[in-house]
């Protein structure tokens, strides 16, 4: 079977989940609205993954702790550093430490699933924060995954609608990078099979790790004598990598490059013209959301009954309650948003963007 057509099969795998994500979108009301009741004596246990990616620390946690505190609940976490394995033991922690309710952003959203049985056979919710886990008694609570794919792609394409592609992917065990890699193929997959693109290189990377991604590009690099036009990569930290490869080849700014997360970093290259798109997903958002409605579950409330559910065919054939918040592109022409939002600061935003370049920066 050829690369395109492998890429069809999963994006027609991806459909179900696709529609079910419109609709929900669809439904929402817009704003979040308040926090729930309090649920003093309520404990909140939440499972990191990897705490040492930037925007867990930064917005994602402060906003659940915020909102359980609201709520009169006690926040507890572990950090799993990567490991399926010390994740299933930190669940395990959890619940030994009087956990309510669990929020769970999975390794691996396979591994993670005997936790999952186990905590709700003790009575206890669990929350799928932000990945996916394969599991109907799970409310999932994300932002809408394929769209962010769509975004990206719609940026590269735009700047590059022929040629080589790259596609850099994140962790092939997040279903993540199947929702994202479905949506890119909702933009150029036409493009693809008609040959206008091709796509020279394409990869998972473990844990949408930086420096792994940065060694994949520089490899595509070598085996295509540099002959790359655009890179489609699932998110900041790996379009970092695909940056600093790009550079050493005196490609960077040249070859259109998309994200996403907001990274201070990535904000930056948007400025500096080596980042095409950055898809913002506000984690603010997202952690009250979470927060919140760990403090409705507390109370009683099932996932189907919390604030702004919806329902969410999964690409494993579940229907799943789902909590997801829509996206927005960010280029150089939108950065006063990020910077309007207090998401950035302007001194980190243009820092070494030459005067007059760039309208927010002046």
């Amino acid at each position: 079977m050829s690369t395109d057509s492998r890429v069809r099969a999963k994006a027609a795998r991806l459909l179900p989940a696709l529609v079910g994500a419109t609709m929900l979108l669809g439904a929402l009301p817009g704003p979040l609205q308040a926090a729930p009741a309090r649920q003093a004596g309520c404990t909140v246990g939440v499972s990191w993954n990897n705490y040492q990616e930037e925007r867990w620390a930064k917005w994602d946690e402060p906003a659940i702790q915020a909102a359980v505190a609201a709520g009169g609940g006690t926040y507890i976490s572990n950090d799993a550093k990567s490991s399926a394995e010390t994740q299933a033991s930190n669940v395990e922690n959890l619940i030994s430490q009087g956990a309510n309710v669990l929020i769970i952003l999975a390794q691996d959203g396979t591994a993670i699933k005997p936790s999952v049985a186990s905590a709700v056979s003790q009575g206890i919710p669990v929350i799928a924060y932000d990945r996916l886990i394969e599991d109907p008694q799970v409310l999932y609570i994300t932002f809408d995954n394929v769209e962010v794919g769509r975004m990206e792609a719609r940026a590269v394409f735009g700047a590059q609608p022929k040629g080589n592609y790259v596609v850099i992917k994140g962790n092939q065990t997040d279903a993540n990078s199947d929702f994202l890699r479905g949506g890119y193929n909702d933009i150029i997959g036409s493009a693809v099979s008609s040959g206008a693109i091709k796509i020279v290189g394409e990869t998972y990377t473990d844990n949408w790790d930086p420096s792994k991604a940065q060694t994949e590009m520089e490899q595509f690099l070598t085996q295509n004598n540099n002959n790359v036009d655009a890179v489609l990569s699932e998110n900041d930290g790996m379009a970092g990598g695909v940056v600093a490869a790009l550079a050493a080849q005196g490609l960077a700014g040249k070859v259109p490059v998309s994200g996403q997360d907001g990274d201070a970093p990535a904000l930056n290259r948007i400025a500096l013209g080596l980042q095409t798109v950055d898809v913002w997903k506000d984690s603010r958002l997202l952690g009250k959301a979470a927060g919140d409605s760990a403090i409705q579950m507390c109370g009683g409330t099932t996932r189907d009954q919390v604030t702004n559910v919806g329902m969410f065919h999964t690409p494993g054939g579940n229907d799943v309650s789902a909590i997801l918040l829509p996206p927005q592109p960010i280029n150089v022409s939108d950065l006063n948003i990020v910077l309007d939002a207090n998401w950035i600061a302007k001194a980190t935003l243009c820092q070494g963007v030459p005067a007059g370049t760039v309208a927010v920066c002046s």
